[in-house]
């Protein structure tokens, strides 16, 4: 790096102006920043810490920071999640703004179904609530279908402010062709930049088509908002954990996984490199290790295999074919191994019809 752009860089972080564009965050618990703070500190993303400590959780770290990082309070996913009427916390802002966060979110309520008045309440707290401020919208999914959309592109333009979506399902909020078909509209229309937070790897296709930053979780219940009634993946005793599969472009249970190496080794003729991973972490390791490693292990996996799918995936045709070609590997398997594994539904909602 130059001299000049060594301090421009050292400017924009004494600003806390990183710019986000074509952003792939690491969105993290705030009770566990400190063990996945450097999970892909070598790449360009950044890393969002999310709940009420994360503040306390961010602090002095980022002045040390050559990424960007944010902070999400996830007000709106509090057991008593407030509705988007309700006032922003001024010390909140206040304080990303000491701490030099890339953008100030803010710490906004949910927005029901049909709840333009929290919208409306939303955007207009963040319109006034000075420079660099981000609209954090916590929407019912609803609100990426007809008319719901529109009124919520309309809002957005009208009040221009930057805006981060937080999308509300039970499961996937990009798994049907109505969520993918009202964010594209969305992204197509709006005037201001748009990000995503507690997203998966549909974030990609969000980027790949207009989203200027998306947050992956590190954890399920980072990946998006559960309804009010279910506030996160049903409690087994042990907590489910996932991995990313490169070749089928999936977040899988790490005991899905297991199953799929055992099927290579009950047969001869089967090819392994499906569950062999090059990336960083892995260093060519077959996938039956994430049974047994480290939630930082696998987390750094997953986001290394990110950060490589974020490079590859630039434009929206780019993002189709490696959908495409993640479903040729689907359809490999249940040839090869008899396996009747369903592709994730995000797959066919973003494909168009004549490519599925």
């Amino acid at each position: 790096m130059s001299t000049t752009d060594a301090s421009k860089r050292s400017g924009d972080r004494d600003r806390g102006r990183f710019d986000l564009t074509n952003r792939l965050l690491t969105q993290v618990p705030a009770d566990r920043a400190g063990e996945f703070w450097s999970i892909g500190a070598d790449g360009d993303g950044g890393i969002v810490v999310s709940g009420a400590e994360a503040l306390i959780a961010a602090f002095g770290r980022v002045r040390e920071m050559t990424r960007p990082v944010l902070a999400d309070r996830r007000r709106y996913a509090a057991n008593n999640r407030p509705r988007g009427t309700v006032r922003f916390d001024p010390c909140w802002l206040e304080s990303q703004r000491e701490l030099n966060t890339a953008t100030v979110l803010t710490d906004s309520g949910y927005i029901g179904e049909g709840d333009q008045e929290a919208l409306v309440a939303i955007l207009e707290q963040a319109a006034r609530a000075g420079d660099n401020v981000c609209a954090v919208l916590p929407l019912h999914i609803s609100w990426l279908a007809d008319p719901g959309v529109k009124l919520l592109t309309g809002e957005v333009n009208q009040h221009e402010v930057p805006v981060a979506l937080v999308l509300e399902h039970a499961r996937d909020p990009l798994g049907t062709r109505y969520a993918v078909s009202g964010l594209k509209d969305l992204l197509s229309q709006t005037q201001v930049p748009v990000g995503l937070l507690c997203t998966d790897i549909s974030g990609l296709g969000a980027i790949a088509h207009g989203a200027m930053w998306a947050a992956v979780g590190v954890t399920s219940a980072l990946r998006h908002l559960y309804p009010a009634d279910r506030k996160g993946p049903p409690f087994t005793g042990v907590r489910a954990r996932h991995a990313i599969v490169p070749r089928l472009m999936t977040f899988m249970n790490v005991e899905r996984i297991a199953e799929g190496w055992a099927q290579v080794q009950r047969r001869d003729d089967v090819d392994e490199n499906m569950w062999r991973c090059y990336c960083v972490e892995c260093g060519n390791r077959t996938m039956d290790r994430f049974a047994a490693c480290t939630d930082l292990s696998l987390a750094a996996h997953n986001i290394s295999i990110l950060d490589d799918l974020h490079q590859q995936i630039t434009s929206p045709a780019s993002w189709e074919r490696a959908i495409s070609d993640a479903l040729g590997w689907y359809h490999w398997i249940q040839n090869e191994y008899h396996l009747t594994w369903d592709p994730p539904a995000f797959m066919n909602a973003w494909l168009p019809r004549s490519r599925r």
